[in-house]
This record gives structure tokens, C-alpha cells and sequence, in this order.
């Protein structure tokens, strides 16, 4: 659906729901894919949210329209609905998807809803939640088609036929005895295969495989670097326990670069899903507290200088009229610095063992974009003032802070790797604030040893 299809779709919805027209709201939302109703839920506001999530729960396509749900927005769907109802809901559920709504939900409420579902659903998502979050055992489904290895090519067909239903099979995985993985091969090959080839002689043994505990991050890569439609889950003794398919693989991606994007930003995923602005402004509220402290270290530190400079107060004033192009530009270059390591590192093309190769790069372009906006700087400053060693210390300063900005925003996501933090954390904000710290302290440093102490 296209943006006036969304835009009609969101007046109709609105119109229906201030005349209390279930009935006819209920119809229209049968007929609209979820995934669409889904994306309504963000063009909403509160109150109206807050009426559709009363009349979903009569709508047949409930279990798929809360799985394309953002998660924020899908907790909120559980302060409206019966607990027997939500029961109902999540049974109709993929188990993946099933695991990954209640997973996000307070744990008493989640152990309420799970006790109103069926033992086998229970046994299932129990299973799936009880692997650590963010790992593939976790984001994994259990419904895959495995074959022994001494079935025969016609056979596995008829497993197949069988298997219509599910909408996994993208591959046929192989198993021994043990029910461990030992081959996997494509649809198209069992189907040219002669009847009586047995498994064994079609498979391909060298199977892509992880592990339960595997990073989801690391699933992704996996199935992005081998054109995977879907890549098989073990445990530790290589029995296989599921699949993690190509959409919840792009999933995983949308939802680690939205993290590592609004991290950057000072601010986290539950400010996109909310409506409140004082949620917002919780949000984004510890990152600014940050940058007004480092703020006012700045202010303090200009103070400091500024009784250094009592017999030079002209210049003391010409010097703060640069502080903001020579802060901006290390600011600049600190953040380009920091979001070309953390995309690096998140593609695995920079290495954190290769860490002086990476710093010495950034460094040297640093230092060759602060010598040439330096001096461009030293000029106007030069000119604008007619004071030539004003010149040399603007162009000195700003050379300085772009080097240290590009030394700073690439070493900054490295150590944190090496610390086993999220490198997003040296966000955009804390880069920012620091080189203005660091840069203010630099600037004045060098004009107060070149102006005032050599004149002494």
C-alpha cells in the first residue's frame, strides 16, 4: 500500500471509530492485509490506538497483524484484551513469533498468558524463551522438514507433499540416527533426483549451520554471506533443533542498524513506537544530561583561561570568536570517523585486531583535512583580525582538533568491542561533547603558551 493508500485507509478508520461503527470497522480490517494495520498503528494517535486495540481481537487476523507489529506498539495491545483471548491469539501464532511478543512482556503476565494456552503451545514457546535473547535459539522455529539419511528420493518427496502446509520448506535437512545434522540439500535437486537414490548420495555434507547460542547478529551474516533462504539451528551435540528463516533475518537487520542509528542519535527504539512526548523526552533525557555536563566543563574551562588572558582581553575575545568552527569541524570529523568504524565493525570488513592499521588510516586523513581547513582558517582569521599570530593559532587549533576528533571517534567503538560493550554506545552525542571539551582545552592551551608566554 502506497502513502494515499495508508492516508485513505487512516481516515476511514478514524471516521468509523468516532461513530462507533464496529461492525463496519471490523469488515474493512478483515479485508486489509495485516501487515497494513500493522503500519496503521504509527499513523494513529493515542486515543485512537487505544480504540482499535479494543475491536482487534474480533479480527480473524489478529496473530499476524500483532507479529508485524513494532514491539512497543504490540505490548500495549495486552492492556486491552483478555488474557484468555491474548491465549487464543498467540496459540494461532508461529512459535517464533509467539516466543519474541511474550518475551517482551513483564514476566508475571507472560507466565498468566502461557498457563491459558494449550500444553503443547506452552511446551513449545517455553522451549524458545528459555535460550538468552538476541541469540538464534531464540529468534528460531521449530517447524522444519528433516528426512533420514537412508530414506530414498521418492520417499522424501512424499514427506514433502505432506509438508505442504508449512510454510518453512525451503530445504530438506538431513539427519542420522541421533537426529543430528549431517547433510542438507535443495528441493530442486531431490526432485531430479532418480526415486531410489538414497539421501546420503544427494546431500551436501559441508552444511551452513550455528548454533543456539549464536549472536543473531552472526545468523544474519551468515545467511547475507551464503544467499541463505534459511539456515539450520543445533545444540551442542549437533542435533537439530530448528531453522532461522530469511524474514526473521531481516528483521534482525532492520532492528540492529535502527538500534545502532538511534544510539548514534542520543536516544533509543521506544521514542520511534511512542506517542507521548514525555516519553520522548525520558528518552532522550540521560544522553542530553551528558552533553550539558561536558557543557559546562567546557564553560569552566574557557572561564580558567579567560583570568589568563587579563592583559589581553581584545584578543581573548577574537580568540572565542573562532570556538565554534573549530569545535563544529572536530565534531564533524569525529562522528564521520566513528559511523564509518561502527558500520566497519558491524560488516566485519574492519577488524579490532587491526587496530593501529585503522587508527593510523584515520588519523592520517584527519591530519591532511585538518591542515588543509587549518590553513584556510589561519587565513581568514589573519584577515579578519590583521593579527598574523591569531592566524597561527586558529589554523594550529583547528589542524589540531580534526586529527585528535578522527583519532578519538575511531578508537572510541574499537575499545568498546575489545571490552565486549556495544561500540554504539560512543555515540554521536558523547563524541560531540568530548571533542568540544577536548578541543576548547587544546585551542586556548596553544594560544596562551604562543600569545602570552612567549611575549613574556
Amino acid at each position: 500500500m502506497n502513502e494515499r493508500g495508508y492516508q485513505l485507509l487512516q481516515d476511514t478508520v478514524e471516521r468509523l471509530l468516532r461513530r462507533h461503527a464496529t461492525k463496519n470497522l471490523t469488515k474493512i480490517l478483515n479485508k486489509t492485509h495485516p501487515a497494513d494495520i500493522a503500519h496503521l498503528f504509527r499513523l494513529l494517535n493515542d486515543r485512537s490506538a487505544r480504540q482499535l486495540f479494543e475491536i482487534l481481537p474480533e479480527v480473524e487476523s489478529a496473530p499476524l497483524i500483532l507479529s508485524e507489529m513494532e514491539p512497543r506498539v504490540r505490548i500495549d495491545f495486552f492492556h486491552f484484551v483478555d488474557l484468555k483471548r491474548a491465549a487464543e491469539i498467540l496459540s494461532d501464532m508461529a512459535y517464533d513469533d509467539a516466543a519474541d511478543l511474550l518475551g517482551d512482556l513483564p514476566q508475571e503476565l507472560r507466565d498468566q498468558i502461557l498457563a491459558l494456552m494449550p500444553d503443547k503451545d506452552t511446551e513449545e514457546v517455553a522451549e524458545l524463551l528459555s535460550y538468552p535473547e538476541d541469540t538464534a535459539g531464540r529468534i528460531m522455529t521449530t517447524d522444519f522438514l528433516n528426512v533420514p539419511e537412508t530414506m530414498v528420493a521418492h520417499e522424501a518427496v512424499h514427506e514433502v507433499r505432506k509438508a505442504a502446509e508449512r510454510e518453512n520448506v525451503f530445504y530438506l535437512y538431513v539427519t542420522d540416527g541421533q537426529k543430528r545434522l549431517v547433510g542438507v540439500l535443495s528441493l530442486r535437486q531431490l526432485v531430479t533426483a532418480p526415486d531410489d537414490t538414497p539421501m546420503s548420495g544427494l546431500m551436501t555434507r559441508d552444511v551452513v549451520k550455528v548454533r543456539v547460542d549464536t549472536d543473531q547478529e552472526e545468523v544474519a551474516r551468515m545467511v547475507s554471506r551464503y544467499d541463505l533462504l534459511a539456515v539450520p539451528v543445533v545444540d551442542h551435540a549437533d542435533v537439530l533443533v530448528g531453522i532461522v528463516t530469511v524474514d526473521d533475518v531481516i528483521d534482525v537487520l532492520k532492528e540492529e542498524a535502527t538500534e545502532d542509528m538511534l544510539k548514534l542519535a542520543g536516544t533509543s527504539e521506544e521514542e520511534i513506537s511512542s506517542f507521548s512526548a514525555a516519553r520522548s523526552a525520558k528518552v532522550r533525557s540521560p544522553w542530553l544530561l551528558i552533553a550539558w555536563i561536558e557543557g559546562v566543563i567546557a564553560v569552566n574551562i574557557i572561564g580558567a583561561f579567560e583570568v589568563q588572558f587579563n592583559a589581553h582581553l581584545q584578543l581573548f575575545a577574537a580568540l572565542a570568536a573562532f570556538i565554534p568552527i573549530i569545535n563544529g569541524m572536530g565534531g564533524n570529523i569525529g562522528t564521520q570517523s566513528l559511523s564509518i568504524t561502527l558500520r566497519g565493525l558491524a560488516t566485519h570488513r574492519i577488524d579490532p585486531k587491526h587496530l593501529w592499521r585503522v587508527l593510523s588510516k584515520e588519523v592520517r586523513v584527519g591530519l591532511m583535512l585538518g591542515i588543509a581547513y587549518g590553513c584556510l582558517l589561519g587565513v581568514v582569521g589573519y584577515f579578519l583580525k590583521q593579527d598574523v599570530m591569531l592566524g597561527v593559532v586558529v589554523g594550529i587549533a583547528m589542524c589540531t582538533n580534526m586529527t585528535i576528533a578522527a583519532l578519538v571517534g575511531t578508537f572510541l567503538p574499537i575499545l568498546a568491542v575489545k571490552l565486549k560493550i556495544d561500540p554504539a554506545v560512543a555515540s554521536g552525542p558523547f563524541i560531540t561533547t568530548s571533542m568540544d571539551i577536548l578541543g576548547v582545552s587544546l585551542y586556548f592551551f596553544t594560544a596562551y603558551f604562543l600569545i602570552v608566554r612567549l611575549a613574556q
